[in-house]
């Protein structure tokens, strides 16, 4: 019988193009037609269009989500037994020359490797952000996986500052889906006023804020750019918090707010647009979005935090200072002014992405990690 390989999505991520995450994403398009994997998750839909037996729900894993932060003030071997006892029944699924990919949650692989190596399986842990080296370190450096993986340099080297000793690792860069997101043909042809569009969480981390600023000094050197911004404050129709409230209300006449896209809608808004802009102001480790801007064509001023500069290394947008509106609106006012600069700049994005970032090239690696356990 072929060994499966189960990955295991967090608490908070269902499976589902809507109101999944990135995670959700990351499983959804390269783990798509492959027979030998199962999802493994706390609720899912039917949008990803997978086939039931590739999809496995776990009730008790979306009770983790309230219980978590509880859980995380009480002894560890509490902590521990209640994670055994919710992957129990996936547990007793595990045969040998199995797989455990675990994403996003150390505290699964140090309460899970154990029985799952007994079992004769393998585990990888998988992380899309900074929780290895942001958890409790007496904790993390219990970590004892089959291969650590890191959706950029940057968390890497964070980890191996942190832990020395954290054993076998590979980078595994993010993607876009081509279906969804290319670049605009004669029938997207564009008019004045030239735009920028960001579409993600609207959340104080991503810095919409930063673009705001930027937008309301551009309008004052009266610059013929719009901004359209399309997010809610989670993934799917999240409600408006303060932050949205206060985004609005300060926003000046050229910036319009639309709700929450996903799929094909999200790809026309972006074939639609002339830039992208990705304005982080945390360490983020390697956000989707520019790589998606990168795939439809348009050029990225990103910030030059966490792994972003490492999707924008071999050529296609313009880095600036986190929390700078400043710099941000000289490296807008520069594209807007441009378009031989827009164009130069999609064209090296759109080269770069299909080189290095589209998600058959992760299912290759993906593949060739599983296949390491195997010789």
């Amino acid at each position: 019988m072929p060994s499966t390989t189960y990955h295991l999505l967090t608490e908070s991520e269902p499976f589902s193009e809507f109101i999944g995450g990135a995670i959700s994403r990351w499983a959804g398009n390269v783990l798509r037609n492959n027979p030998q994997s199962v999802v493994v998750c706390p609720s899912a839909d039917d949008t990803w269009n997978f086939p039931p037996e590739a999809v496995s729900v776990l009730p008790a894993l979306r009770l983790y989500k309230s219980w978590r932060n509880k859980l995380c003030r009480l002894p560890w071997f509490f902590h521990r037994w209640v994670i055994q006892a919710i992957f129990r029944p996936l547990l007793k699924r595990m045969r040998p020359g199995d797989i455990m990919w675990i994403h996003n949650r150390p505290e699964f692989a140090v309460a899970l490797t154990a029985h799952i190596h007994h079992a004769g399986g393998r585990v990888v842990l998988h992380l899309h952000n900074s929780h290895l080296v942001e958890g409790p370190a007496r904790l993390m450096s219990q970590v004892r996986v089959d291969r650590l993986v890191f959706v950029s340099e940057f968390l890497l080297q964070q980890a191996r500052d942190k832990f020395p000793q954290a054993g076998a690792s590979s980078v595994l860069y993010n993607g876009a889906d081509e279906s969804i997101f290319y670049p605009a043909g004669d029938e997207h042809k564009k008019s004045a006023p030239v735009t920028v569009l960001f579409a993600g969480r609207l959340v104080e981390d991503k810095g919409v804020h930063v673009l705001l600023e930027a937008m309301k000094l551009l309008e004052e050197e009266a610059v013929p750019l719009q901004a359209v911004i399309v997010g809610s404050s989670n993934f799917g129709m999240g409600e408006e918090t303060d932050y949205i409230r206060r985004l609005k209300a300060t926003s000046p006449a050229t910036v319009e707010f639309l709700p929450y896209r996903s799929g094909k809608a999200l790809g026309e808004l972006f074939r639609a647009a002339d830039m992208f802009c990705c304005p982080s102001i945390w360490n983020d480790p390697f956000p989707l979005a520019p790589l998606e801007a990168m795939a439809a064509g348009l050029p990225v001023v990103a910030s030059r935090t966490g792994g972003i500069p490492e999707a924008l290394a071999f050529g296609g947008g313009i880095l600036v200072e986190r929390r700078s509106a400043v710099e941000l609106a000289s490296a807008l006012r520069r594209l807007a002014e441009s378009p031989e600069l827009r164009t130069r700049l999609g064209q090296q994005g759109y080269a770069a992405f299909l080189e290095r970032f589209t998600w058959s090239n992760t299912r290759t690696q993906v593949q060739q990690i599983q296949n390491a356990f195997s010789v």
